[in-house]
């Protein structure tokens, strides 16, 4: 180390010995500064604790939520509810198909079928077109046909007596007219020898000779008249017995028809109940007691086409809605449970319909078994879908609205015998208890009479579980609930 270097360390290590004290500083001028740092650091804080307070604010439920977080949200199904038409109904599944105009076509007499008439050349079948006057079938008339030949040959008897008496009658009344000319002329003649015998020209006993022949004219006439008088009696008795053999005539002529059946309308067979050669007793009709077992028994049934019905009972409550021009719609026993197997619903069950019509008479009388009323339907449309005897549904539409505030069945329950139905908050989620007045049922929906307003969204699916103010969530048709 050279002796500059050393010079100068021991100078530094003189220097660094030496206590060095800076010049002093005015004490109002060193709180000054530390103002702003403070600020700056308060200001700091205040930010740091109003953005946690921010955030903390923002992430918190609120109460609505808290309380849906609380409790569990129940699945339901809901609709608006719409302004739409609806119709009342009632309906019966008791109809039987008949026709206003037909013809039971029965054999008064007992006896064997001889004869059954042909159609191109086959029987006689039941669909079978048939003309008012046509002959359908006979019994055995034999005897029928044996009292006809012996009644005509009594009226021909009668005929000849009358026609004997009035020709009698004709000669009893000429021989009258010659009677009468006889006493003329003998009344002349004695009063010409009554003028003779005052003249004295022929004798008294001339005289009295005519006088004689007029007394004699006198009884002849009477006796005339007498015959005339006969005459006349025995054409009265010729032509009482020709009109009793024309009776007994008539009246076995229409015991012979007793044997025979004839169409007395243009219409279709509807029922065949006999076959010929079999025989036929009139017991078979009188044992039936219903209608269908009349009209399955009786020989033939004729029926016009053109004036189809539907006969059926209502209940007495539900007849008292039945008017007459009433639309009704008729539906086959058949096709309605096909309809519930591919499952329609009740709505579509007049789409089904296979007639229409319109109630035509109901009976103000009630049953005294059933308490019902009897109701009869005149079929307007779709007459050639119906068969004679069959089983129809009936629904007859009672009362109309064509504006009306409709929901489904579902969507109304009862508690307490009173009619509610569960509104939707749509902005809190929960439901509101609300009673409702009912109006008019439908097939598939209610009419609401007050209580609900167009547009609200009602529940219709899972209301057994719901309470006033229960939270929810609608769900789709294809989520379970």
């Amino acid at each position: 180390m050279t002796s500059e270097s050393s010079t100068q360390l021991e100078l530094d290590i003189q220097s660094s010995d030496t206590e060095y004290f800076p010049p002093p500083q005015p004490e109002k001028s060193s709180k000054k500064s530390l103002w702003p740092i403070v600020t700056l650091v308060m200001l700091v804080v205040a930010g740091l604790f109003g953005w946690q307070t921010y955030s903390s604010t923002r992430n918190s439920p609120s109460p609505i939520e808290q309380d849906k977080k609380s409790e569990a949200t129940l699945p339901v199904r809901a609709v608006h509810t719409k302004v739409a038409p609806i119709k009342r109904w009632v309906t019966s599944p008791d109809g039987d198909v008949r026709v206003e105009r037909y013809k039971q076509l029965i054999f008064e007499a007992n006896g064997e079928v001889t004869y059954l008439a042909q159609m191109d050349g086959r029987y006689l079948r039941e669909g079978d077109f048939v003309r008012k006057g046509q002959l359908l079938a006979t019994i055995d008339d034999r005897e029928y046909r044996s009292n006809i030949r012996a009644a005509k040959a009594d009226l021909e008897v009668a005929q000849r007596t009358e026609r004997q008496a009035i020709a009698s009658l004709r000669q009893a009344e000429a021989n009258l007219q010659q009677a009468k000319a006889d006493l003329d002329l003998a009344k002349l003649e004695a009063k010409r020898r009554q003028q003779l015998f005052t003249q004295g020209v022929i004798p008294a006993t001339e005289r009295d000779t005519f006088n004689n022949k007029v007394v004699q004219a006198e009884v002849g006439v009477k006796v005339a008249q007498e015959n005339v008088k006969s005459a006349k009696d025995q054409i009265v008795v010729s032509r009482a017995s020709f009109e009793a053999n024309q009776a007994k005539l008539l009246n076995t002529n229409i015991a012979r028809e007793d044997t025979q059946l004839v169409s007395p309308i243009n219409g279709i067979v509807a029922y065949l109940n006999i076959r010929e050669g079999e025989y036929w007793n009139s017991a078979r009709v009188q044992s039936a007691t219903t209608y269908q077992g009349t009209v399955e028994s009786v020989p033939i049934v004729v029926v016009d086409p053109s004036s189809f019905e539907v006969a059926m009972e209502m209940p007495a409550t539900e007849g008292n809605l039945i008017r007459p021009g009433q639309p009704a719609y008729i539906a086959l026993d058949e096709d309605i449970s096909q309809a519930f197997v591919k499952g329609n619903s009740e709505s579509n069950l007049v789409k089904i319909a296979k007639a229409r019509g319109t109630v035509f008479s109901v009976t103000p009388a009630v049953t005294p078994g059933g308490r019902a009323v009897q109701v009869r339907i005149r079929i307007n449309d779709g007459r050639k879908n119906l068969r004679i005897g069959a089983r129809v549904q009936t629904w007859i539409a009672t009362q109309t609205k064509s504006q009306a505030i409709t929901l489904p069945f579902g969507a109304v329950t009862t508690r307490d015998r009173k009619s509610y139905v569960f509104v939707v908050n749509e902005e809190t989620g929960r439901v509101e208890q609300r009673p409702v007045v009912l109006d008019i049922e439908g097939l598939d929906s209610i009419s609401i009479a007050s209580g609900l307003k167009p547009g609200e969204l009602v529940v219709t699916e899972g209301s057994n579980r719901l309470v006033h103010n229960s939270p929810v969530e609608v769900v789709s048709a294809n989520t379970p609930l």
